[in-house]
C-alpha cells in the first residue's frame, strides 16, 4: 500500500530565513557567540530542520529544557546545555553523557559534585543566577558568596554564569538594574562565559550584549516572529480545502449555531482545526487566505476543520491551498493576530501546533 499521502496541514520552515535572522541578530551584539535554544522540538518547528541551519551559521551550543531533549541533540556533536533545573534522576546520566548542567543553588551543586566524584570525572556546569525572574537560580543578592563556594567544589568545571530577563523592553528600569547587577557579579570572577540576553534581550537591551556578556541565547526571534522587528519570516502554516459548498441564507455554520448566514454564501471547509493548533478563540474571528484573498472564519473552530467564507474566491475548489498564518512581518495573516485573539504570545502559538501537522522544508 502506498503510504506517501499528501498532507492536510503543514508547517513550512525556511532554513535560509532562519540563517539570515541568526546572522542579523548576532550583528546586533558585540561579537557575542550564539546559543541556539531548540527546546520543545525547536518551538514545535522540528529540530531536524532548525538545528542543521544553526550549525551552518556556526552555532556551537544548543540549549534544551530536559535531559530527553538534550540526548536527542548529542548526535550533532556540539555542546548541549540544559538551561533550567534538573530532576534528581537526570543528574547521573547527564554527567555521563557530557551534557552541560545548570546549577541553581549550592545544594544542587553539591549533589552534582558528589555524582561526578562517584563517576570519577568532572561535570561541566553553568551557574544560574536569579536576577529578577523568580524561577530558578541563586538570588543575585547572595550570588558572590554562593558562587565562590561552588567554585571550590573540585568535581565541577564551572564555565559561566547566566541569568534571564522577565521583561526585556527598551528603557525598563528593572531590566537595566539586572544588567548592572550581573556586570558587577561578573567582575568578581574570572569565568569563560557570562550571558543574560535571550531573543528579546538581544533586540531591545543592548547593554546585555556587550562586555562582559559574550553569549546570546536565540529562540523565537530566529523565526522572524516578534512584531515590529526587521527580520525574515521563516514559518508558514498551510492547509487545504476539504469541501466547497454554497449554503443558503439563514443557515448556520458549525457547532452551537454561532454563525448565521445573512445571505447565500460560498463556504469552504478547511482541513485544520483545534487538534492541529488552530485556536478555538478564532471562532467567528480572523481570516485565512485563499488565492491571495482574505477569507473570514465562520462559526466555531472544530477539532479537524474550520469553515471560511469564499465569496471573494469563487474559483476555489477542493484541494486548493489555504494559508492559515505566516511569520512574515506586517503580513495581514501574521501569527501575531492569532496570539492577540488567544490573548497569548507567539511562543504559545508555535508550540501548540499539533504533531500531526507535517513539518516541511522550503527554499
Amino acid at each position: 500500500m502506498n503510504r506517501d499521502f499528501s498532507c492536510r496541514a503543514r508547517l513550512e520552515i525556511d532554513p535560509s530565513a532562519i540563517k539570515a535572522n541568526v546572522k542579523a541578530l548576532q550583528s546586533m551584539s558585540q561579537k557575542c557567540d550564539v546559543l541556539g535554544v531548540v527546546k520543545a522540538n525547536a518551538y514545535g518547528l522540528g529540530t531536524h530542520i532548525v538545528v542543521p541551519a544553526l550549525l551552518e551559521c556556526g552555532v556551537k551550543i544548543l540549549g534544551a529544557a530536559t535531559l530527553e531533549e538534550a540526548v536527542d541533540l548529542l548526535k550533532y556533536n556540539v555542546e548541549v546545555r540544559i538551561l533550567s533545573g534538573l530532576m534528581p534522576e537526570e543528574i547521573a546520566p547527564a554527567i555521563e553523557l557530557g551534557v552541560t548542567l545548570p546549577v541553581i543553588d549550592f545544594e544542587s551543586a553539591c549533589i552534582i559534585n558528589a555524582e561526578a566524584a562517584r563517576q570519577k570525572r568532572k561535570a561541566t556546569v553553568q551557574i544560574a543566577i536569579d536576577s529578577g525572574m523568580g524561577r530558578v537560580g541563586v538570588p543575585l543578592c547572595q550570588a558572590r558568596e554562593t558562587v565562590a563556594k561552588i567554585l571550590q567544589l573540585e568535581h565541577l568545571e564551572v564555565t559561566g554564569l547566566y541569568s534571564h530577563f522577565p521583561k526585556a523592553e527598551p528603557g525598563d528600569t528593572a531590566s537595566l538594574e539586572q544588567i548592572s547587577g550581573m556586570k558587577q557579579l561578573a567582575g568578581a570572577f574570572q569565568l569563560p562565559q557570562y550571558h543574560l540576553a535571550a531573543s528579546e534581550g538581544t533586540l531591545f537591551m543592548p547593554g546585555a550584549t556587550q562586555t562582559p556578556f559574550n553569549l546570546i541565547r536565540l529562540g523565537i526571534a530566529m523565526y522572524g516572529v516578534l512584531p515590529g522587528v526587521p527580520l525574515q519570516g521563516a514559518v508558514k502554516f498551510k492547509s487545504r480545502l476539504a469541501a466547497v459548498r454554497r449554503c443558503q441564507a439563514g443557515g448556520t455554520v458549525s457547532y452551537g449555531r454561532l454563525h448565521t448566514l445573512s445571505k447565500e454564501t460560498l463556504v469552504g471547509t478547511v482541513a485544520a482545526g483545534y487538534a492541529d493548533g488552530v485556536p478555538l478563540q478564532l471562532t467567528n474571528k480572523g481570516f485565512f487566505r485563499v488565492n491571495g484573498k482574505l477569507c473570514p472564519i465562520l462559526g466555531r473552530v472544530t477539532m479537524d476543520y474550520t469553515m471560511i467564507c469564499l465569496d471573494d474566491v469563487p474559483e476555489a475548489k477542493i484541494g486548493d491551498e489555504v494559508e492559515l498564518f505566516t511569520s512574515t512581518p506586517e503580513d495581514e495573516i501574521n501569527l501575531v493576530h492569532w496570539s492577540n485573539y488567544k490573548r497569548t504570545h507567539a511562543w504559545d502559538i508555535l508550540c501548540s501546533i499539533s504533531p500531526r501537522v507535517k513539518r516541511v522544508v522550503t527554499a
